[in-house]
């Protein structure tokens, strides 16, 4: 039947236009681009995020493990490594250095820098070249032992050599005393050893059993211990060093053959060595020894720019010979040279402190074995911090000194302390527990990498900060199917190579320790670093110097991003959400259209601004006046509440012709409380705090007696409770009395609320009062938790001015959603006799729940993203405190500061991007359980 025409006279059409359909089609296509676009995007950053973080978590690589026999099997007194893993080279006991090529095993030179039967024991640094040597006849001779490197050009090699070169790139090729490659930027490089001798110093006239020497800032500090010929008390005048028996070398070229034949004399410039007698030595023994300290000084030339050593004469430490327990086997000082360890085989140790400034004392003494054995291994890492031992059981340990207060002794056991001593020394790494004796140790020049070796050939790889093994495997066994203990390792410069010595061959390997640092157990987990008495969670990823000991630990930096969330949504969250209420039910639709516009605008505010203001305007001014500050959070709502209780004092007459400028009558409530804040804060400092409200924070480091009363504090914490008890009674047992007062008229109501508020208020403080008194008198504090040292830069700072930055965002959302209820709901409410609060508590909030609940998650997702507020504001330190009055750092901030100078893909980089991970992590994690939630509100309001 064809359809009337409408009153135009027209023909309506009721089929769709064919570019309708078109034009909804390629919507719902770009739509559906878009939203797929979307999700593949979010999903490509977590895939990039999960790339880049993988590699943190895989395991040591060990590749390429060669051998080749040695000449000889006498034992090694240490054995080196060129950073090029071309050249190797041992110090036999002999006093002769044998360097040799690390892939064929090829001789490449013999340096006797000693006669047969001189040298006693060595001593050499984990970074740097000077050595020590201690000879038999009671003279520490110093030395400068390591690798040079030259680059030549073609026509200063030989042409046989060079074409050999060429032909193969990358290949080591004998070339005078070393080798020579070429690089792969074309350049000729020459690696050979040099060893040169240097100053010598008689320390006694017996041998050197023990020795080691470490460098400080100020020069060498040798520890020698030397069975003694002659008293140095008899003041014999100084004698000149002994010269260096013949054969000795202290060149490091030339013809390798002619230096056997050649006398090395000892340097000119020596220093006077210790009185001493020229009575015969007295008999060898544990009863005979002594303990010597020799500290140098570099000098250095102005004008040549040259340094020289200078060593001061020997002087004696406080150490006992115990004939009982015979010649110690082990000698360890750390990097300051202020701790001297002495151990003997059976474990016993002592620890001597000393120092520039007192005289030393023995500090501790004690056992290093837990379980019996014998001590087999001893030396510090880098650092010269963490002292590593190992025991015939296979048992590997680690320990260093750390505060005495405090701290319960983990590590000696049979501890006798000295009073003096303000640390002790703890065990608090276990590396390993092998069942084959510990029988050599080489640690990494760069880091905290330590490779273990045993008597059933195995090796392992060990990151001591973690207490973590990386790798470990064993070595090919002897032709007749027998494992050689290890006598010897080192490790490569730059990490990325083993070279194992046992009594018949010579093993290198190619390593990859990948990223160390970085397992679960130093990324999440306490760890005891060296220094701290106990583990902790700690992020410093840099340091002045280059023995520094990485400490990535996230909980501060995803703690730090906790604490600035939810200081900064408690203040924030509230105002934002009454704000749109009020805004939405409350205010006229004229004033609603300016203070709408208003408060949005304020998210085009750069945070960087808000950061800046808050970190030179904002952080001073409270500083100055923290009392008042804090009691402007008292003050302003007290203002807004008093305000609004006169209010209802008005005649009807005048309040409905005033009701238009009421809005404006509550800003101006704003700028009346806070000045009335300024006066309460003075007073409550004065009553509650002594005056100083500072220093009654620091009550704990400055001891006053005055600031002793934890009750202003507690009463800063439970007043918000206190308001919530004292609501919720007086709305349970007042308001319904007052709600049956119907024969009251307005003034009356009015005038009754005013007494109500005042009571409340009253109540409150006195509520408070008693439940801070009550717990102030079973001793606690909340100093040292929530309340602590005020820092300029903190929490609250943080909290008060990214409150503003996402106020906008939770208002706008809240309103929006507060306005998206169904008028007729509310028109229904107010028909029915509702109040406009009543209409808005009971109808539209649980109406709209969802949608506030979504904007508060937004704003809780803008707050935990926030980088450039709390890298201004916050005091950027990453610490683990509740403190509202200290700072914190965020992973965000975090990302933004160091990211810059990380080197691509080093261990700093990969967790910086490990904590970028952890921050998507955290905003996937808030944004799906809001989701949900919002999901269930909603559920429930089409129910209403």
């Amino acid at each position: 039947m064809e359809s009337k025409g409408s009153f135009t006279g027209r023909k309506r059409n009721r089929k769709t236009r064919s570019s309708v359909l078109w034009a909804d089609r390629v919507a719902r296509v770009f739509i559906s681009i878009g939203g797929i676009g979307t999700i593949l995007a979010v999903l490509g950053v977590m895939a990039f995020l999960v790339w880049v973080v993988i590699p943190l978590f895989l395991p040591a690589r060990v590749q390429n493990v060669e051998a080749f026999d040695r000449r000889g099997q006498e034992s090694i007194l240490h054995l080196g490594v060129d950073e090029y893993k071309a050249l190797a080279w041992v110090l036999k006991p002999s006093g002769t250095i044998e360097v040799f090529r690390l892939d064929t095993g090829e001789v490449r030179d013999e340096i006797p820098l000693f006669s047969e039967g001189q040298l006693n024991t060595a001593s050499f640094l984990i970074q740097g070249d000077l050595a020590a040597f201690g000879l038999v006849d009671g003279t520490v001779q110093m030395a400068e032992v390591g690798f040079s490197t030259e680059f030549l050009n073609s026509e200063d090699l030989p042409e046989a050599i060079r074409r050999q070169v060429e032909a193969n790139p990358g290949v080591p090729i004998s070339f005078k005393k070393g080798v020579v490659e070429l690089t792969p930027t074309g350049q000729y490089r020459v690696q050979q050893l040099n060893a040169e001798l240097g100053d010598s110093i008689r320390v006694s006239h017996g041998p050197v059993r023990l020795l080691e020497h470490v460098m400080r800032s100020s020069g060498p500090l040798v520890i020698a211990l030397a069975e003694q010929g002659v008293s140095a008390e008899q003041g014999v005048p100084p004698e000149s060093a002994s010269e260096p028996a013949e054969g000795a070398s202290a060149v490091a070229e030339g013809d390798s053959a002619a230096a056997p034949e050649a006398a090395v004399e000892s340097a000119e410039a020596a220093e006077p060595v210790l009185a001493a007698d020229t009575a015969s030595p007295a008999p060898a023994g544990a009863e005979t020894l002594r303990l010597v300290a020799i500290s140098g000084n570099e000098i250095s030339n102005f004008l040549t720019g040259e340094t020289a050593l200078e060593f001061d004469a020997p002087f004696d430490l406080p150490f006992a010979p115990a004939p009982e327990r015979g010649v110690p086997s082990h000698l360890a000082v750390n990097g300051s040279g202020s701790d001297i360890f002495i151990a003997w085989q059976d474990g016993e140790v002592l620890r001597l402190r000393r120092s520039d400034t007192e005289e030393p004392f023995i500090a501790e003494s004690g056992n290093l074995l837990n379980a019996g054995g014998t001590l087999e291994t001893l030396k510090f890492t880098l650092g010269s911090t963490t002292l590593i031992w190992g025991d015939s059981e296979g048992i590997v340990l680690g320990g260093f000194t750390v505060p005495r207060e405090g701290f319960e002794l983990a590590g000696l056991r049979d501890v006798e302390r000295h009073d003096q001593a303000n640390d002790v020394f703890a065990t608090t790494k276990r590396l390993s527990s092998s069942g084959a004796a510990s029988t050599a140790l080489a640690s990494s020049a760069r880091s905290r990498l330590l490779w273990t070796g045993f008597a059933d050939g195995e090796i392992r790889l060990y990151n001591v900060t973690n207490a973590s093994q990386l790798r470990s495997f064993a070595l090919p066994k002897t032709a007749s199917g027998s494992a050689e203990p290890v006598l010897a390792l080192a490790m490569a410069p730059k990490e990325d190579g083993v070279v194992a010595v046992t009594p018949s061959q010579i093993f290198r390997a190619d390593i990859d320790p990948r990223h160390p640092e970085a397992s679960i157990a130093g990324l999440f987990r306490p760890v005891w670093y060296e220094g701290y008495s106990a583990p902790q969670h700690t992020w410093q990823s840099s340091s002045g110097t280059d023995d520094f000991e990485m400490k990535l630990g996230l909980w501060p930096l995803i703690f730090g991003t906790l604490k600035a969330t939810l200081y900064s949504v408690l203040f924030g969250a509230p105002l934002a959400l009454l704000a749109a209420i009020f805004t939405s039910e409350f205010l006229p639709t004229r004033v609603k259209g300016v203070v709408k516009p208003s408060i949005e605008l304020m998210a085009s505010l750069p945070s960087v601004v808000l950061g800046f203001l808050a970190a030179l305007v904002f952080a001073p001014f409270v500083e100055r006046a923290i009392a008042a500050s804090l009691a402007v959070f008292v003050g302003a709502p007290l203002a807004f509440l008093l305000g609004a209780y006169l209010w209802q004092l008005l005649p009807v007459r005048l309040a409905v012709r005033y009701a238009s400028w009421r809005f404006g009558f509550m800003v101006l409530a704003l700028p009346i409380g806070f000045l009335a804040a300024f006066g309460l804060g003075t007073i409550g400092e004065n009553l509650l705090f002594s005056g100083d409200f500072r220093s009654w924070l620091s009550f704990a480091k400055n001891g006053d007696a005055r600031f002793a009363s934890p009750i202003g504090g507690w009463m800063i914490l439970l007043l918000p409770l206190s308001a919530f008890i004292v609501a919720l009674t007086l709305g349970r047992l007042i308001a319904p009395v007052m709600r049956r007062k119907a024969s009251w008229d307005r003034r009356q109501f009015a005038l009754a609320d005013l007494a109500k508020f005042v009571l409340a208020f009253a109540a409150t403080l006195i509520l408070a009062y008693l439940a801070a008194a009550l717990l102030g008198s079973f001793g606690f504090d909340p100093r040292g938790g929530v309340l602590d040292t005020y820092v300029q830069r903190n929490a609250l700072i943080v909290g008060f001015v990214m409150g503003f930055a996402i106020i906008p965002i939770i208002y706008t959302i809240s309103e929006d959603a507060l306005q998206a209820v169904p008028e007729h709901l509310r028109s229904a409410s107010l028909g029915a006799g509702a109040t406009q609060w009543q209409t808005a508590t009971r109808i539209i909030i649980p109406t709209a729940m969802s949608g506030l609940f979504s904007a508060l998650m937004v704003g809780l997702g803008r707050a935990v993203g926030e980088t450039m507020i709390v890298l201004m504001a916050a005091g950027n330190t990453p610490v683990l405190e509740w403190n509202i009055f200290n700072g914190f750092r965020t992973l965000s901030a975090n990302i933004a500061v160091e990211l810059p100078e990380a080197v691509k893909d080093s261990t700093h980089y990969r967790t910086l991007f490990l904590a970028a991970l952890a921050l998507f992590v955290m905003t996937f994690i808030i944004n799906t359980v809001a989701e949900i939630i919002r999901l269930r509100f909603r559920k429930r309001a089409y129910q209403l």
